[in-house]
């Protein structure tokens, strides 16, 4: 009895893990040189058998770690791999406004909604910067 808890247990261990760390993988945001944050937002994702779907109400700029650019700098955003139907939006009071990768000239905080579609799913990535005074 005793040894089917156990294996039992091991089991929904595994189970939960798996469920888990199946999520596609970040992509690198660069804008002039500094590093950006990026959080995982709303996918879909699959691989070994498996399929997982997640779903992120937008953020807020207080949810995000901001990193201070430069205004009218060009934002880099490098995917695993290209994605097809790339996009790419500044998130305005809690709405998708599409965008070009560029910060904008005026001083303030953005927050940008990123991301495409692979073979194994969909993924929309979020990341903030703030331009100083």
């Amino acid at each position: 009895m005793i040894l089917l808890v156990i294996v039992g247990a091991l089991y929904a261990t595994s189970f939960w893990k798996s469920e888990t760390t199946l999520k596609p993988p970040l992509p690198t945001v660069r804008v002039k040189g500094v590093t950006a944050e990026v959080k995982q937002s709303t996918f879909c994702w699959s691989g070994g058998g498996e399929a997982v779907c997640e779903d992120h109400g937008l953020p807020e700029a207080d949810d995000l770690q901001l990193v201070p650019v430069e205004a009218g700098a060009e934002i880099d955003v490098e995917f695993h791999d290209e994605p097809s139907n790339a996009s790419f939006h500044r998130i305005v009071d809690g709405e998708l406004v599409p965008s070009k990768p560029v910060v904008p000239n005026e001083p303030g905080v953005y927050v940008f909604e990123t991301g495409g579609e692979w073979p194994q799913g969909d993924s929309r990535y979020v990341f903030g910067v703030e331009v100083e005074e």
